[in-house]
C-alpha cells in the first residue's frame, strides 16, 4: 500500500481561518487533486485562493475545481519577476538522487563543499557538527557557489548566516541568506519551483 501524502490547507476568511488535513492525490501539470472534508467543501467556492503546506513549503494556490471527492487547485505561475510562493516558506530539501552541490568560501580562500539541508529563493541551510565552525562565518560575508543537477545551472554570487539552530553536542543547522543578481535568482526560483513539483508526485 502506498504511503499517503498529507498536506494541511489554510483557508483564511475576514474574520477567522480554518484548516484541515487532507491527501494529496495526484499532479496533473499544474494542478494538485486533493481529497477533500465536508467544512472545506463548506468554506470553499471557485476561485478562492487558499494555503496548501507540505513537507517543508507552504504555497498559495488557487481553486479551479471541486466535487463531493475531490479539491483541485492550481499551483502558483513561475516567471522570472514572480517568486514561488512565500519565499520564507517555499523551501526544499534537494534530492538525494540529484544532489545540490553548494560550496562555500571567505574572501581569499578556497572553496569548500558543504551539504544543502535545504535551499529556497532566498536562502540555504547546511548542517555542521561543531560550534567552532560558526566563528568562520559569523557575521562575514562568504562567497557561493551552488551547482544545481540536470535542468539548471551553476549559481554564484554571496551569503551571510542569519540563523543557528543547535539540534544536538554535534549537530548545528546555520541558516544563510543569499544575495545574487537576478539571473541567478531566477535559476534558484525554477530549481525550487521543479523540486515542489517533484515532491507533491512522489
Amino acid at each position: 500500500m502506498d504511503n499517503e501524502k498529507i498536506a494541511e490547507i489554510f483557508v483564511f476568511e475576514d474574520s477567522f481561518f480554518f484548516t484541515t488535513r487532507v491527501r494529496i492525490k495526484r499532479v496533473e501539470g499544474d494542478k494538485v487533486i486533493l481529497s477533500t472534508t465536508e467544512l472545506l467543501k463548506k468554506f470553499i467556492v471557485i476561485g478562492k485562493r487558499i494555503h496548501i503546506k507540505y513537507a517543508t513549503f507552504a504555497l498559495p494556490t488557487k481553486v479551479i475545481g471541486k466535487s463531493d471527492e475531490d479539491l483541485i487547485v492550481t499551483l502558483p505561475s513561475l516567471n522570472p519577476e514572480k517568486p514561488v510562493g512565500d519565499r520564507r516558506n517555499a523551501r526544499v530539501k534537494p534530492s538525494h538522487i540529484h544532489p545540490v552541490r553548494l560550496y562555500l568560501a571567505l574572501e581569499g580562500e578556497e572553496e569548500k563543499e558543504y551539504t544543502v539541508e535545504d535551499i529556497s529563493e532566498g536562502g540555504f541551510s547546511i548542517i555542521v557538527n561543531s560550534p567552532a565552525l560558526l566563528d568562520m562565518f559569523l557575521d562575514k560575508e562568504v562567497k557561493v557557489h551552488i551547482d544545481f543537477p540536470v535542468e539548471v545551472e551553476e549559481v554564484k554570487g554571496t551569503a551571510r548566516m542569519v540563523n543557528i539552530q543547535e539540534l544536538g553536542p554535534t549537530k548545528i543547522k546555520l541558516g544563510f541568506e543569499m544575495f545574487l543578481d537576478d539571473a541567478d535568482t531566477v535559476k534558484v526560483r525554477f530549481y525550487v519551483y521543479s523540486r515542489i513539483k517533484e515532491l507533491l508526485r512522489a
